[in-house]
Formats: C-alpha cells, sequence, structure tokens
C-alpha cells in the first residue's frame, strides 16, 4: 500500500513520535523512508552567504543530519531503506513540496514539534501540511 514514507523531523519529542510511528508502518509495508530536516527561515531569517547566520543555519544544518543520522540507524536496524535530507525553508512548504517530488504515498508526522502544546492540540505545521499536502497525513 505504501512504497514511499516520507517523515519530516525537527529533533523534538513530538516529532519522536512521527518518527516510531513512520517507522512501524515502513516496516510493515516494506517502504522506503524519507527523513526530512527543514532549518526554519522563519525562525533564522535568510541571510546572503559567508555571514554570521550563515555559519548558524550551517550549525543548524549539522544539528539536522545528527537527528536524520539517528532516524537512519533505526531504519537500517530494521533492514529498511532511508533516504536523508536537510532543506532550508518555510517547513509546511518544503515537506509538502517534497512529498511531491519524490512522489511520496504517506506523511507521518508528529502531532507537534518544537513549539510543542499539549495535546490534543496540532501544530500549527502539521496543521498546514495537514490541509495543503496531496497525499494522505498521519499525525502521531
Amino acid at each position: 500500500m505504501y512504497k514511499r514514507i516520507l517523515i519530516p523531523t525537527d529533533g523534538s519529542i513530538g516529532a519522536d513520535r512521527g518518527v516510531e510511528t513512520g517507522l512501524d508502518l515502513a516496516g510493515q509495508y516494506d517502504a522506503t523512508i524519507h527523513a526530512l530536516f527543514v532549518v526554519d527561515e522563519r525562525i533564522y531569517g535568510e541571510t546572503p552567504g559567508l555571514s554570521d547566520m550563515e555559519l548558524r543555519f550551517e550549525q543548524i544544518e549539522d544539528r539536522g543530519e545528527e537527528f536524520l543520522s539517528e532516524i537512519e540507524t533505526q531504519a537500517d536496524e530494521l533492514g529498511l531503506d532511508v533516504r536523508t535530507t536537510v532543506r532550508r525553508g518555510m517547513p509546511y512548504e518544503i515537506i509538502t513540496a517534497y512529498a511531491d517530488e519524490h512522489d511520496v504515498d504517506l506523511i507521518v508526522m508528529g502531532r507537534h514539534g518544537a513549539s510543542a502544546h499539549p495535546v490534543p492540540h496540532i501544530g500549527s505545521c502539521t496543521d498546514r501540511v495537514l490541509r495543503t499536502a496531496s497525499v494522505p497525513v498521519l499525525p502521531a
């Protein structure tokens, strides 16, 4: 049923629930995992190259690579194929564009991420992905 599952993460505890659920589903369907980390330019802004903020972006991207490496390790332990990507932009726009670009069958993401609100609230990024994605979205 699912061949490609996108799991966006920001490394938060809320996002970890999406990772766990996404990996479980990928195992059930022998699906390829696409793990995505987005550097939110709304928070850090768009900056010209070689500035102090550019160095900060690179640090955040490095941290994102660490989060994605953890997902890759978990997927490898389950015998699943995984692809990891770090991008910059507005998270919900990047997530939905990535899903379209890679013909993803399902997006599995945490109910809320770094800007966590008490459950059952759905975070703004998850809400926007739910409303704009062209594929099913499972908030976990």
